[in-house]
């Protein structure tokens, strides 16, 4: 019955589920910057295609579904020409703002621009060739070879102890399911190590 719990309780309070953040840099206001000049120009350039979320949660569901597969085939097809707005009306909900902003880092968009009440998703300019493209050797020696070997076990021992830090927070968070699986194996251990010396 014990174990039954355990697994139950695991179960229902997402023991490992790990959650994520983004980085995400929102328009600061400024209209007057060379910035802010450069996108609305580069924007306006580009066949956009609107997704306008209302608020209805159902339709907007959908809209975003086939946004997704828009975005997709955006990001795959490296057209410089089309891109895709999401505008938020008064009553869009936060969660499809998440789900907007979701989708950019899973179908790996590069280039969006949040402004107001509107999401613009494109790709980025393309980056002019000359005659040496294609023939760039990247060389490591001396001191820059021997920065990257020091990293290596530094980057090794951050990853160890974000594992190590992230068994201890699910430790904190379900150690009455945890001390009680321990005590059920301790027991149950003893109990077979007994039966086997002919302790009842």
């Amino acid at each position: 019955m014990l174990p039954i719990l355990c697994l139950i309780t695991l179960k229902y309070n997402d023991a490992y589920k790990i959650y994520y953040s983004i980085d995400c840099q929102i328009w600061d206001g400024r209209e007057k910057t060379d910035f802010f000049k450069d996108a609305v120009q580069y924007l306006n350039k580009k066949k956009i295609t609107t997704v306008t979320l209302t608020g209805d949660n159902v339709s907007d569901k959908i809209k975003i579904e086939k946004a997704q597969s828009d975005i997709k085939k955006l990001v795959s097809s490296k057209d410089s020409i089309r891109g895709i707005k999401f505008h938020f009306g008064q009553k869009s909900e936060y969660w499809a703002f998440i789900n907007v902003l979701d989708i950019m880092k899973i179908e790996g968009a590069t280039a969006y621009f949040i402004y107001k009440n509107d999401i613009w998703v494109t790709n980025p300019k393309p980056i002019k060739t000359s005659k040496y493209s294609g023939r760039i050797i990247r060389c490591e020696t001396g001191a820059l070879a021997q920065q990257t070997q020091q990293n290596e076990p530094k980057i090794t021992w951050q990853k160890t102890k974000i594992f190590w830090q992230e068994i201890i927070e699910i430790c904190k968070k379900y150690y009455p399911s945890v001390i009680t699986y321990i005590l059920m194996v301790f027991f149950t251990l003893r109990r077979i190590i007994n039966e086997k010396k002919g302790i009842r």
